[in-house]
């Protein structure tokens, strides 16, 4: 049996931003029995355990950390997923209560169990269902430092609970715990829906809607670049599909026929598409494809929009948005920058590059 108390006070510590020095001072101790406690060199007294225990809001089982028992808390895990995604939730729940008698203070085992009453909530609708899952996923925040899952953390956990709120009607609550974890406006979609949908608040939803959509612009940007890469080092023809989507989204959240912003992307994408035709063996195809993109490229060029104008569900306020990009400073520049400068250039490439290249300099 292993006891990791000295690996855990420093973690602990650290996770409150805390000095030796300022711990030391708020258990009343010197900064030299702390600092042998993190290095192994002594262990707390029993009082003191006690102490550091209540500080850091846990038990002492939990700051003791047996390194024993993890092989049997993964195993009761198991168990309750398994349950879980069985649909059995009257076996996921004795397994989740029978586990928090023996493991009340870790983490996997709380949060599992959190995961398990909110989903048996959306069969049994009960309310009593749902408060344990919130209890549960409040008890697990404190033990987080415990978590090696990178997608949880304590934003995620009060977005789970703010979850709950909304599954049991409580629309209120979801909102004031959305909005005060809105971090990076990664809640702004669904806070937008419900003022404008279940509480029928249009203002209050509207700068939170246009925050999504404008991040969710971007986000089409970088996924679908992301596919069309992935797909084509794989050979798979899904990235054409790919690039022929997200020129075909462009150009439906363009209002007019007017430059807007979107065509720039636009050129990229086509360049891409043209490819992917061109790796397949569609040369003529592919340099139909680039002459159309450069031309797009070249009428944004003469006459640059970097800002949202043009673009439908945006208000005037918001057209009149300045919009950032790292592509480059010019359509052409973008094209060039995100396809031919990444070595070694495939065949595909190569070729489309030189179609590129001719209708650049017959141009000049």
């Amino acid at each position: 049996m292993q006891i990791k108390i000295a690996e855990n006070i420093k973690t602990l510590r650290k996770s409150r931003s805390l000095t030796q020095e300022q711990l030391a001072e708020a258990l009343g101790v010197t900064v030299g029995a702390v600092y042998k406690w993190e290095v192994g060199l002594s262990m707390p007294e029993i009082r003191m355990l006690v102490e550091i225990a209540e500080f850091f809001e846990m038990s002492v089982d939990a700051l003791l950390g047996y390194e024993q028992q993890h092989d049997s808390i993964r195993d009761c895990v198991i168990r309750i997923q398994q349950c879980t995604t069985n649909k059995d939730f009257e076996g996921a729940e004795k397994e989740v209560e029978k586990a928090l008698q023996r493991y009340p203070n870790y983490f996997e085992v709380v949060y599992s169990g959190a995961v398990m009453y909110q989903l048996k909530f959306t069969e049994a609708r009960d309310k009593q269902t749902i408060e344990r899952s919130n209890e549960l996923f409040r008890r697990a925040i404190p033990l987080l430092y415990q978590n090696q899952d990178r997608g949880i953390s304590e934003v995620s956990i009060y977005n789970q609970i703010a979850n709950n709120c909304m599954m049991k009607g409580d629309m209120t609550g979801a909102l004031e715990m959305l909005k005060r974890n809105n971090v990076c406006h990664v809640n702004s979609a669904i806070i937008g829906f419900l003022h404008a949908a279940e509480l029928h608040q249009s203002k209050e939803a509207e700068p939170y809607l246009f925050q999504a959509f404008t991040d969710f612009f971007r986000q089409v940007q970088f996924t679908m670049t992301g596919l069309i890469s992935m797909y084509g080092q794989q050979g798979d023809e899904r990235a054409a599909e790919a690039a022929l989507w997200a020129c075909n989204f462009l150009d439906s959240i363009k209002k007019s026929s007017e430059i807007a912003y979107t065509d720039k992307l636009k050129a990229v994408f086509l360049v891409q598409y043209g490819v992917c035709k061109a790796s397949v063996g569609c040369l003529e195809t592919a340099k139909e494809v680039i002459e159309k993109a450069y031309i797009q490229a070249k009428q944004f060029d003469e006459a640059p929009v970097y800002r949202l104008k043009g673009i439908r569900f945006l208000n005037e306020e918001q057209e009149n948005l300045s919009f950032f990009d790292s592509l480059g400073n010019t359509a052409v520049e973008a094209v060039e920058n995100q396809v031919f400068q990444k070595e070694p250039l495939s065949e595909a490439v190569a070729f489309v590059k030189q179609v590129w290249e001719e209708l650049k300099h017959g141009n000049e």
